[in-house]
């Protein structure tokens, strides 16, 4: 406080305090963030405070230039490749589980005949593993897609009474708006009710943009939320539906490609002409009409062409700019359009040169970072465990009873691939014999299913042992190999064994 302040409050103690209270906000407000001011530098923002679906509203142009990049872009057919074989790859695998071992039998044998076949497609074209990677094509490109149940008669001659359907976001009528009596509400052609859960989405009977048309013209009609699946990836609290994954890096992609044409097209240019011929011997003589006519003009320009010029004709080139550093650019362009979509560089354009072991495996230890994620908080809570309740609900139906409580199905994804498994492997063995993790976590980490490699192991172990062979891979043999055809003992391998053991006698 200065001396008026001082002076202030000894006069006037309430007004002191205004001063006081003032000074303290102005103090506040002075102290921003730099991002926050509206300079020059901060002009190319667009700061808006609409929510994620409010954000979105352009979501369907965006899915349809997407899905044009898809198709006319190699790198962004590439991005989609490389997040749905990282994803889904083969197949996550389902693993079904039951307390009574009669009951988990007939389970496996049903997911096996149903689950594992083209029944489960009611276009009857893929297995359930190719239903995955179509849906997760369609949320890369588009940013969302549903998948529908279709339930059937037990007399369709089905392993089990009910089908899946995946079909594109399109299907969402999206002039659905409005309250309805019972408290709920249709927002973008998806009801909620009064508490806010999803109760229904209203589907167009066919495809918005199809060809075919019924008679009756395009429909919707209201499908309960428990026969649909909505899968996106959330990345708002609130967000009711999906962008497409191409948004942050659409326009970097359409530059390049804009970019690459240009640079081919100057390519082109520069290649077209082999050299340019000049009559001498005409020179000074009138051209007559017939002459120019036989004469080709430089109308347009061809590969490898020898253009003849007119006595005093010349042809003059402007000289084009420079695409100097050509490469250094769409090397930064790759990175930043990786980056957005969550892969490293070298998968999105399949350059290893610039990598060695080490970087490699940091980059793809990120990367499976995002794919986990994408499996565990998307593909799987929303697609694989609904549709496991579908599977175990129909299984019910069709067995004639109800399962056991603890009946269930688990999901394996797929392995992942090593960058060296000479030394991946030998960490992960080290990890297991230190305590720091267990045999069975590291088989689960390379997305295989532990129980069904202990239960190959033992059947052939329990092989070779009726076979009477013998492998190194055997704890009794030791690491110099072993006398094949028979199991050997422990004293013959090692007169000097002073350790005892099972045939020891001692």
């Amino acid at each position: 406080m200065n001396v008026l302040d001082r002076l202030i409050g000894i006069a006037a103690p309430e007004a002191a305090l205004r001063r006081a209270r003032a000074r303290a906000a102005l103090r506040v407000v002075e102290a921003h963030y730099a991002a926050g001011t509206k300079t020059q530098r901060a002009s190319s923002w667009r700061a808006s405070g609409a929510d994620a679906d409010g954000a979105s509203q352009r979501r369907d142009r965006l899915r349809f230039i997407a899905r044009d990049m898809v198709r006319n872009t190699p790198l962004a057919l590439r991005g989609q490749m490389v997040i749905a074989n990282n994803v889904i790859g083969d197949g996550i695998i389902p693993k079904v589980k039951a307390p009574q071992v009669t009951i988990e039998r007939q389970l496996r044998a049903l997911a096996l005949a149903h689950l594992d076949t083209t029944a489960i497609d009611a276009d009857g074209r893929s297995n359930l593993y190719g239903l995955q990677r179509l849906v997760v094509n369609a949320v890369v490109d588009a940013g969302e897609v549903l998948v529908r149940r279709r339930r059937r008669r037990r007399t369709d001659g089905l392993p089990l009474p009910f089908q899946v359907q995946v079909i594109e976001a399109d299907f969402i009528d999206t002039s659905r708006e409005g309250t309805l009596a019972n408290g709920g509400y249709i927002r973008e052609g998806i009801e909620f009710d009064a508490i806010g859960r999803r109760a229904a989405y209203w589907l167009f009977d066919e495809h918005p943009g199809s060809t075919f048309r019924p008679l009756r013209g395009l429909m919707s009609r209201r499908v309960p939320a428990s026969e649909v699946l909505h899968v996106y990836r959330q990345d708002r609290p609130g967000q009711m539906r999906g962008v497409t994954w191409f948004a942050p890096v659409a326009m970097n992609l359409q530059d390049l490609a804009d970019g690459q044409d240009a640079h081919l097209m100057r390519q082109k240019i520069a290649a077209c002409f082999a050299g340019f011929v000049t009559d001498t011997d005409s020179v000074g003589m009138p051209q007559t009409a017939a002459d120019a006519e036989k004469r080709d003009p430089l109308g347009s320009i061809v590969p490898g062409r020898l253009q003849r010029l007119s006595p005093g004709e010349s042809i003059e080139f402007p000289t084009p700019p420079g695409v100097d550093g050509f490469d250094q650019f769409t090397a930064v362009i790759l990175r930043s359009v990786a980056a957005g979509l969550g892969i490293t560089y070298e998968a999105l354009v399949g350059d290893l040169s610039q990598v060695n072991f080490s970087s490699a495996r940091m980059g793809r230890m990120e990367m499976n970072r995002n794919v986990s994620s994408w499996q565990w908080l998307m593909v799987v809570p929303q697609l694989l465990q609904p549709l496991a309740e579908w599977f175990l609900e129909a299984a019910e139906l069709q067995m004639g009873r109800l399962l056991p409580a603890g009946t269930s199905i688990d999901w394996t994804p797929p392995a992942v691939i090593m960058v060296d498994p000479t030394r991946e492997v030998a960490a992960m063995r080290d990890a297991v014999r230190a305590g720091f993790a267990s045999r069975r976590m590291q088989v689960r980490a390379l997305g295989y299913d532990p129980e069904e490699i202990e239960a190959e192991i033992a059947e052939e172990r329990a092989a070779a042992l009726e076979a009477g062979l013998v492998f190194d891979t055997d704890a009794v043999v030791p690491k110099s190999g072993g006398v094949p055809g028979r199991v050997p003992d422990v004293d013959e391998n090692d007169e000097n064994d002073q350790s005892g053991g099972p045939n020891d006698g001692r």
